[in-house]
C-alpha cells in the first residue's frame, strides 16, 4: 500500500522515487498517481512527502482534473522551448528534470526502479544527484492491497468467472460429431469461437481480454503456456484449459481465473489428475494465512499431488510430467507480481492477493489446471473468484 512506502524507502536510504512514463505502460506510474492516459508523466515521491506531478500542456491539465495527486509541476514552457529550437522532448531528459528537482526537490539520493530510460539516470547523475537503482521497492509497496484495490480485483475476478461460464455453456450447448469434435449451430466449435466469446462478454462487462488468453484443447494442453490456435477444433472426452485472466480497463486491476472443461464422461486418468489437483488446491489454501511460510503453502500442495502418485518438478526437477510450474503467483496491477511464490524464505502478509494454480500434466492425455484468486487475512484466504464448480463435466 501507499503507506509502505516511507518504510520501504528509508530502509533503501533514499531521499525520494522517481518514475516516469505513462499508467498502460508502467502500471506503477497509476498506482503512485491514479491518472490513467497515454501521456507519460514524471512522478516525484519524496519521503515523507505526497507525490508531484510533472507534465505538460493538455496532459497536465488533465492530471489536475482526473488524478488523485495534489501538487503538479508544469513543464509547458521547457517542452515548448525544446521544440522552437527542434529538439526532441525525450532526447532532453537533463533539461527536464533538471528545473522540475531543483524545485521540487530538496534531498540527494534519489531511487529509480528499473524501468526508467537508461538516459534518465544518466540525466540524474549528470545533475549531481546520487541515484540508486531500487528495482523491487514498488513492487514490495503494491503487494500488499487495500481494501479498496481487493474490491476491485474482485471485480475483475466476477468479469473472468462470468465469462468461463459463458464458454462453458457453449461447450455444453455443442453436439459431438465425427472424431468427437464438438459443433455447434452446425459448424465445427473452434478455439477462436471460444475466444472471441469471451473477449465479447468481457468488454461487456468493462474488462479487456489478454492477449496470451489460453483456451487448449486434449494433448496440447501438455504444454501449459500453449495458447491454442484460433483454427483448434474442440473435442469430448478430452480435458479442455481456460485460462482467462482481464484487466479491467478503468480501474487497471487483473484477475485470473483457470478451469479444465471436458465435455462428455471423463477418462478415470483424467479424473484421477482432476481430483488430485482440486484437493492440492484447498489443502494449499488451508495453510494459506498471514504470516504463513511460502514453502509451507507449497509443500501443502506438492505433498498432496505426491500422495496422489504425481511429481511435482520443483521437488525432482528431472521430471517431464505431474506439475511443472510453479503454485502461482501475486496479482493486482500486473498478472505476475508479488508476493513471489518462488521464494523458499519468505511469508505471507494479510493483503496479499495470489493466484494459486496447481495442475497436472501428462503427454498422453494433456494437461489439468484449476486456478482461483484468494487475499491474504489474518485467519483463512478469502476466495475472490465465486460462481464456478472447480469440476467442470458437462
Amino acid at each position: 500500500m501507499l503507506e509502505d512506502l516511507d518504510t520501504l524507502m528509508e530502509a533503501k536510504g533514499i531521499d525520494g522515487l522517481i518514475l516516469e512514463g505513462n499508467a498502460f505502460e508502467k502500471p506503477d506510474v497509476y498506482w503512485l498517481t491514479g491518472f490513467c492516459s497515454p501521456d507519460s508523466v514524471i512522478c516525484l515521491r519524496s519521503r515523507g512527502e505526497e507525490p508531484v506531478v510533472a507534465a505538460a500542456f493538455n496532459a497536465l491539465e488533465r492530471v489536475e482534473k482526473e488524478s488523485r495527486v495534489k501538487r503538479t509541476f508544469d513543464l509547458s514552457e521547457i517542452y515548448m522551448s525544446l521544440l522552437m529550437q527542434n529538439k526532441w522532448v525525450r532526447d532532453c531528459p537533463r533539461e527536464v528534470y533538471g528545473p522540475f528537482l531543483k524545485a521540487e526537490f530538496h534531498g540527494e539520493v534519489i531511487g529509480v526502479p528499473d524501468h526508467l530510460r537508461v538516459s534518465a539516470y544518466a540525466a540524474l547523475k549528470d545533475l549531481g544527484y546520487t541515484v540508486k537503482i531500487v528495482p523491487h521497492l514498488l513492487e514490495k509497496a503494491r503487494a500488499t492491497k487495500s481494501d479498496k484495490e481487493v474490491k476491485a480485483i474482485k471485480k475483475a475476478g466476477d468479469a473472468t468467472t462470468g465469462a468461463i461460464a459463458h464458454a462453458i455453456d457453449m461447450i455444453y450447448d455443442a453436439e459431438v460429431g465425427a472424431n468427437k469434435k464438438l459443433f455447434l449451430h452446425r459448424k465445427p466449435l473452434l478455439v477462436g469461437d471460444i475466444k472471441v466469446a469471451i473477449e465479447r462478454y468481457l468488454i461487456g462487462k468493462g474488462a479487456a481480454s489478454a492477449e496470451d488468453m489460453i483456451v487448449a484443447v486434449g494433448k496440447k494442453g501438455f504444454d501449459f503456456h500453449y495458447l491454442g490456435r484460433e483454427r483448434d477444433p474442440l473435442k469430448a472426452g478430452v480435458p479442455i484449459i481456460i485460462d482467462v485472466f482481464p484487466r479491467l480497463t478503468s480501474e487497471r486491476y487483473i484477475g485470473d481465473v483457470t478451469r479444465t472443461v471436458v465435455k462428455g464422461t471423463p477418462p478415470p486418468k483424467v479424473k484421477a489428475m482432476f481430483d488430485a489437483v482440486v484437493e492440492s488446491l484447498w489443502n494449499a489454501v488451508d495453510v494459506l494465512t498471514d504470516g504463513a511460510g511460502i514453502t509451507d503453502v507449497n509443500m501443502a500442495c506438492f505433498a498432496t499431488l505426491n500422495r496422489h502418485g504425481y511429481e511435482v518438478k520443483l521437488l525432482n526437477p528431472k521430471t517431464e510430467e505431474g506439475m511443472t510450474h510453479g503454485l502461482g503467483h501475486g496479482i493486482g496491477l500486473d498478472v505476475h507480481e508479488l508476493p513471489n511464490l518462488y521464494d523458499r524464505e519468505g511469508h505471507f502478509e494479510a493483503g496479499h492477493v495470489v493466484a494459486i494454480e496447481p495442475a497436472v500434466y501428462l503427454r498422453s492425455v494433456g494437461g489439468v489446471r484449476v486456478e482461483n484468486d484468494f487475499v491474504v487475512t489474518n485467519r483463512k484466504a478469502k476466495l475472490l473468484t465465486r460462481g464456478l464448480e472447480e469440476f467442470v463435466f458437462i
